[in-house]
């Protein structure tokens, strides 16, 4: 099915790709919460949180200047690049169990992919900022536009969107990288065994889905947008 039949054809065929990527964002919001509360449940052999296993880590790469904070949320854990700093929900941070390492090895892998200067990582915390407000702005424009048959505001709305869905196709080689370079930092400290190992890449995998997901639903509102724009002309 080509560009062209899928805008000429009617509305049906973007409706069953929004569908589809709505279900399949359900599916992974499923499957990340249900693999972390199975994970959450078995400690790791070592017996380390996942703060403990941060400040490790911290001292390995010699990253001094790394702060480490508590915040609230579940999975709420995160890397800020702008603060140099690790945020780890409580249940992460206290407890020593094989999913709890496996989310500060994640975030600890962007941590790293930052004192790396990874491109990509720069490419898109230089985006971030445009495609905060793109976000928030694509859809009333457009609609704003499609509303008083507005070609050029369309266009800007579509434009705007497009921004919104190259943050979310740079992000996905981000986070598998970061999940890679996580399970590296575990299996070379040994700070899991080879079956916790494949807890924390199933954990990390469950919520790679989530990236997809995002990037899914993106692209489907993308082509939305440009169907609703072909019938105006």
């Amino acid at each position: 099915m080509d560009l062209y039949y899928l805008f000429s054809g009617g509305n049906v065929y973007i409706t069953i790709i929004m569908v589809v990527t709505l279900l399949f964002s359900f599916y992974a919001q499923y499957k990340v919460k249900s693999t972390f509360n199975n994970y959450k449940s078995i400690p790791n052999s070592k017996n380390i949180t996942g703060e403990m296993l941060a400040l490790e880590l911290k001292n390995k790469f010699q990253m001094s200047y790394l702060g480490i904070e508590r915040v609230g949320g579940y999975l709420s854990d995160h890397y800020n690049p702008k603060s140099k700093s690790l945020g780890l929900s409580q249940e992460v941070a206290n407890k020593s169990t094989v999913a709890s390492l496996a989310i500060v090895a994640h975030e600890m892998g962007h941590a790293k992919q930052d004192a790396d200067n990874m491109l990509f990582l720069k490419l898109r915390n230089n985006m971030f900022p445009i495609t905060n407000i793109a976000s928030n702005m694509a859809i009333p424009i457009f609609f704003f536009g499609l509303i008083f048959n507005s070609n050029n505001l369309m266009n800007l709305g579509i434009i705007l969107f497009a921004l919104v869905s190259l943050f979310y196709v740079i992000t996905l080689p981000i986070e598998i990288n970061a999940s890679k370079r996580g399970l590296n930092m575990l299996k070379e400290g040994q700070y899991l065994n080879e079956g916790e190992i494949k807890g924390a890449r199933a954990v990390l995998s469950a919520a790679a889905l989530t990236y997809i997901a995002a990037l899914a639903s993106s692209v489907a509102t993308l082509l939305r947008l440009m169907f609703l724009r072909s019938r105006n002309d």
